[in-house]
């Protein structure tokens, strides 16, 4: 006699990056465009991993840049390009470009938030488990 079983699996997709990044500080001038000719913005570059978009650690060096969006590539921008960009539209940049909320810190807090979460939801499972286990043991008792 045969048997055949049925497993179910789970599968999760895990969406993940981990590579360059740009954000956008100033839209430019539609008549500064790209090689494609499509609309740039100025802001900073930097590597990033994330985990379903959420960024949860930034490395390497964080700098300057241009950003073609519809081809999606980042043009770095070395410090006299950077002092004509502050020369030319009057903008106050910091010597070293910083990131957002967000980018820096926004991410860590709401993978703590889901660790937190989850942490709660076992411990809370667990003290159920241990309840139901006593109940009947008392019902005996009785």
């Amino acid at each position: 006699m045969g048997l055949s079983s049925n497993r179910a699996e789970a599968r999760m997709t895990i969406l993940y990056g981990n590579g360059p990044e740009f954000e956008r500080m100033y839209d430019l001038p539609d008549s500064l465009v790209s090689e494609e000719g499509n609309p740039l913005e100025f802001g900073v570059t930097f590597d990033q991993f994330s985990l379903f978009y959420v960024p949860i650690w930034n490395y390497g060096q964080t700098e300057y840049a241009v950003y073609d969006s519809k081809a999606k590539t980042i043009y770095e921008l070395d410090e006299e390009d950077v002092a004509a960009f502050k020369e030319e539209y009057g903008w106050e940049l910091p010597e070293k470009p910083s990131l957002s909320f967000w980018n820096r810190i926004g991410g860590k807090l709401v993978l703590l938030a889901v660790a937190a979460a989850l942490l709660g939801i076992w411990m809370w499972k667990r003290r159920s488990e241990d309840t139901q286990e006593q109940q009947p043991e008392t019902a005996q008792a009785n």
